[in-house]
C-alpha cells in the first residue's frame, strides 16, 4: 500500500509570507504617498513655466497705445487675484465631485491677465494661481504664484517664479530676465 504525502505550506512559512509583505506595505505606503504628492506638484512646474513664457511673450511683443501711434512701454500684464477663488481645490464649492481637485471651469479664466498671457486650465487641476506685476522697462517685474492643498489637510504647498525686464530696456528693445529656478514651500507638504 503507497502511503500518500500531503504538500502544503506549514503554519510557519504562512505567517513568515505574511510578515514579509506587511514589512514591505509598511515601507511602500509612505514612498507611494510622496511619489503621488509630487505628481501633483509637477503641475504647478508645468503651469508656471507657461506663465513665464506668457508673461516673456507679452513684454517682448511691441504695444501701441489704441488710436494714436504712440509706443507703449514695456511692462507686464496686470494683477490678477486667486483663480479659481475659494480656499482650495479641497471639497468645497471649487470641487463638486469630491475628487479634491478644483473642476473644469474654463469661465474662471476669462480676465484680461490670463488673456493676455494665453493661459487657462481646461481640466481638472490641483492649484489655484495668481499673478501681480508693476513698473515699467528695467523696473517691471511679476510673479507668478501656484498654491495647493495637496492632501487637505489646510496646509498649502506654495509654488512662485518671478521675473523682471531686463534692466537695459529701451523703448526700443525689450528683454526679460526671469529666476533660474522656482521658489517652493512645503513642495508635497
Amino acid at each position: 500500500m503507497l502511503k500518500q504525502i500531503r504538500k502544503g505550506f506549514t503554519l510557519i512559512e504562512l505567517m513568515i509570507v505574511v510578515a514579509i509583505i506587511a514589512i514591505l506595505a509598511v515601507v511602500a505606503v509612505p514612498q507611494f504617498t510622496k511619489y503621488m504628492r509630487s505628481a501633483k506638484a509637477a503641475e504647478a512646474n508645468e503651469m508656471l513655466d507657461l506663465l513665464k513664457k506668457g508673461s516673456a511673450t507679452y513684454y517682448t511683443t511691441p504695444r501701441v497705445k489704441a488710436g494714436t501711434m504712440t509706443k507703449l512701454a514695456c511692462q507686464f500684464p496686470g494683477n490678477v487675484g486667486v483663480t479659481p477663488t475659494g480656499a482650495s481645490c479641497c471639497v468645497d464649492a471649487n470641487d463638486s465631485d469630491n475628487d479634491e481637485r478644483c473642476d473644469a471651469k474654463p469661465g474662471n479664466w476669462n480676465h484680461a491677465t490670463w488673456s493676455a498671457l494665453k493661459f487657462a486650465i481646461t481640466d481638472q487641476h490641483f492649484f489655484q494661481y495668481s499673478y501681480t506685476s508693476a513698473g515699467v522697462y528695467g523696473a517691471s517685474f511679476f510673479t507668478a504664484q501656484a498654491n495647493a492643498d495637496l492632501d487637505c489637510d489646510t496646509i498649502m504647498s506654495t509654488f512662485q517664479l518671478t521675473g523682471r525686464g531686463d534692466v537695459k530696456a529701451t523703448g526700443a528693445e525689450c528683454d526679460m530676465e526671469g529666476t533660474p529656478a522656482i521658489f517652493r514651500d512645503n513642495e508635497t507638504e
